[in-house]
């Protein structure tokens, strides 16, 4: 699982529970299937919303595999500065509302609007959804095996 060198993808994972142990059940789910280029998971829920659920985590991407079976899943981006997940799409859409509908890579986005929050493109309009992190899940490396003894 050490893995910095590799590029990845950030994907993020939607599910809506209360249970801990459907979240536990999901990020195992990850870990046995996925190749993740660091060892965390995020766990973010809507503020508004708290049984909504996101597990963010990067993996490495294998051409032709679908990403998580179980769960809606989808490949965001992040701007760190202020924590902000978003689709390519979404961020269209925030450019041209802030750009009198104008879109290009020119232009400017006031990201301080969007700080702790996902941004998604529902039906061709943005929704901008504020999260709070309520977990990080490290994941351990498996015990390294004992050298053979002389």
């Amino acid at each position: 699982m050490n893995q910095r060198n590799k590029r990845g993808v950030l994907l993020a994972s939607f599910l809506t529970t209360e249970s801990e142990d459907e979240v536990m059940t999901e990020v195992e789910k990850i870990i046995e299937t996925l190749e993740l280029t660091n060892n965390l998971i995020f766990l973010l829920q809507d503020t508004a919303n708290p049984e909504k659920k996101i597990l963010t985590y990067n993996i490495v991407p294998i051409k032709g595999r679908s990403y998580n079976q179980s769960l809606f899943t989808m490949r965001v981006h992040r701007k760190k500065q202020t924590n902000s997940l978003y689709t390519i799409n979404a961020l269209n859409l925030a450019v041209a509302k802030e750009n009198n509908g104008q879109v290009g890579k020119h232009l400017k986005l006031d990201w301080e609007k969007y700080r702790n929050s996902i941004m998604l493109s529902i039906k061709g309009e943005l929704k901008t959804i504020p999260v709070d992190v309520v977990k990080i899940f490290k994941i351990e490396e498996p015990p390294a095996a004992d050298p053979p003894a002389e």
